[in-house]
């Protein structure tokens, strides 16, 4: 059995015992990856080969004496062709090229590269050769005119690259080198397998700990009555696993970049990721060191701003609760006002620091605030005029919470004025939100604003024939009030005659009220003393279809009143 056969017997049996534990196979099955990569790039040598790589003639047309045909050998750029040699277009050069390097030996003592002066047609150059086998040529029209390379330069490039890809193509047989790679990238990879299993771990408690300080939080975030809470938990929540998956993507990019750089025919590859890699911190670290002064200059923009925010918002709550007063200012617009220059400032303070963000100067930055602008002027028209709305009904002072109030046919006591809508509880316990776009164009009746004086005031009326006094009529009305709780009797009670129609009176009963949260139930209070007390008067009270009057008057005696509570009474005597 050769090397091979054992190897693939030894991952058969260890797959095998294995085979009821999911993570060592999903191991093992990167470590077989991670070998059969290696005996890939083995291959050549084991058929005695190198590898050469050129850009085929058919995908280069021969139509410019600029064009550009890389040599590559071993995964190695050697040099590049750009004129043509002989009616030989570069890319036929770099093939020609390719085929002597190809066909060097594998291995030698010693690799004796010479170059050598030479002319071939209007060109000069250096002919380059490998333990005195002619290889190729670097013509003075080979030569970079942007770069302004000279003709020794790139011969001494061509050359160190040419002695570093045969070296490499040497060691690629070397069985120590090979075992010591394959040894040293399976290592690396069971090190990659904990480093992301223990990443995982820690997000996962992580994430953990955010739920549950959501869910122990009891204080809300709330801004113009909507809770941000839940919006930053799952913000906090997505960041959380970006972060990992970031993380575990610098990993797997540092792994593969040592997995490369362990092989020779890989190692240019490796070198690239490395060198971008290293790129990329570089360039990062750059722009955070040039960034400090700049997020300095806004750090202390913003905790300026944050401490002239503050005293002015003291100022506001001082007048809100009626500790100052100013004559240009009212208490209950303190608020609105307060909300609307703490906006103010800030905007004022973006506007400022705006300069000093890093990045601010970008096209990309510049294009996103375009957007977000665009976004928010295209999705918020509803919520402006909603917020206008809003500042209409602050300003005018219709209403403030805990007053009683009626908006459209809707009673209750407002809970709460926001930027958006006012909230009512019904005497039914029930909430009621009213957009401000809604109470603009309502009719709204405040009965609490003037009830500290006694002014909060209701009505009922009665229709009483011509036959019944006047007199009568207001005593019983005024006796009625005087029976009724939560009636204040300064102001008194007093009667209107609101018209004399054809057939009846009309009596108005005005009544002012300490409690206005209580006017359904004391109006109907003061209805039950009506009936009562011109029921027991026998004044008839007659109903807006009366055109005659009836041959007898319609009323209900006293011993009429509670006629189930008597059977009541009289039956449970019988028993």
């Amino acid at each position: 059995m050769d090397h091979k056969g054992k190897i693939k017997y030894i991952f058969v049996v260890l797959f095998i015992r294995d085979r009821r534990r999911r993570k060592v196979a999903a191991i093992m099955k990167i470590i077989c990856t991670v070998l059969a990569v290696a005996i890939v790039f083995a291959a050549p040598l084991a058929r005695g080969q190198g590898t050469s790589t050129v850009i085929p003639e058919s995908t280069q047309p021969a139509t410019s004496a600029n064009e550009a045909a890389p040599l590559v050998f071993w995964n190695r750029r050697i040099t590049t062709f750009r004129s043509y040699v002989n009616q030989l277009s570069p890319a036929e050069r770099a093939a020609k090229a390719a085929e002597r390097l190809a066909s060097l030996p594998s291995s030698a003592s010693e690799w004796r590269i010479a170059t050598t002066e030479t002319t071939i047609g209007q060109y000069t150059g250096v002919m380059v050769s490998v333990n005195d086998q002619y290889v190729f040529a670097i013509l003075t029209g080979d030569l970079d005119s942007d770069s302004n390379e000279t003709l020794q330069a790139a011969a001494n490039h061509a050359v160190g690259q040419l002695r570093v890809a045969l070296e490499a193509r040497a060691q690629q047989r070397s069985v120590s080198r090979l075992v010591r790679g394959v040894g040293l990238s399976v290592a690396a990879t069971l090190l990659l397998v904990f480093a992301l299993w223990l990443l995982r771990r820690a997000t996962g408690r992580l994430k953990a700990q955010l739920d549950q300080k959501a869910a122990q939080q009891a204080r809300k975030i709330a801004v113009a009555g909507f809770d941000l809470d839940p919006m930053f938990h799952s913000l906090s929540r997505t960041l959380t696993s970006l972060t990992g998956w970031a993380m575990a993507a610098v990993l797997v990019y540092i792994w593969l970049t040592f997995v490369l750089l362990r092989f020779p025919y890989t190692q240019p590859w490796g070198q690239q990721l490395g060198a971008f890699l290293l790129s990329i911190f570089t360039t990062l670290g750059g722009a955070i060191l040039h960034s400090i002064p700049g997020m300095f200059t806004v750090v202390v923009i913003f905790l300026l701003t944050r401490i002239f925010v503050r005293l002015v918002s003291g100022v506001f709550k001082q007048i809100e609760k009626g500790d100052l007063t100013v004559s240009w200012l009212h208490a209950d617009t303190a608020r609105a006002t307060r909300y609307l220059v703490v906006v103010m400032i800030w905007i004022f303070a973006i506007i400022v620091a705006y300069p000093y963000v890093p990045g601010s100067d970008t096209d990309a930055f510049k294009g996103v605030s375009v957007l977000l602008g665009l976004m928010i002027s295209l999705g918020s028209a509803g919520l402006v005029n909603q917020v206008m709305s809003g500042l209409v009904v602050v300003y005018s002072r219709a209403l403030k919470p805990g007053e009683f109030v009626q908006v459209g046919d809707d009673f209750g006591v407002v809970t709460d004025v926001g930027m958006l809508s006012t909230k009512l509880i019904t005497r039914k316990k029930e909430e009621i939100t009213v957009p401000h776009a809604v109470l603009v164009g309502a009719r709204t009746v405040n009965y609490s604003r003037h009830a500290a004086g006694g002014q909060a005031q209701i009505s009922t009326s009665v229709t009483i024939g011509y036959d019944a006094p006047w007199r009568q009529v207001h005593e019983l009305l005024l006796d009625a009030a005087s029976k009724t709780s939560g009636v204040r009797n300064d102001p008194a009670p007093r009667v209107w005659q609101r018209a004399l129609s054809n057939f009846y009176v009309e009596y108005e009963l005005v009544i002012n009220l300490d409690n206005p949260e209580q006017r359904v139930a004391i109006l109907s209070e003061l209805h039950t003393h009506i009936q009562d007390a011109f029921n027991e008067a026998s004044v008839q009270i007659m109903v807006p279809a009366f055109e005659s009057q009836p041959e007898k008057k319609i009323v209900v005696p006293k011993s009429q009143w509670f006629p189930n509570h008597s059977a009541v009474k009289t039956s449970q005597g019988t028993k």
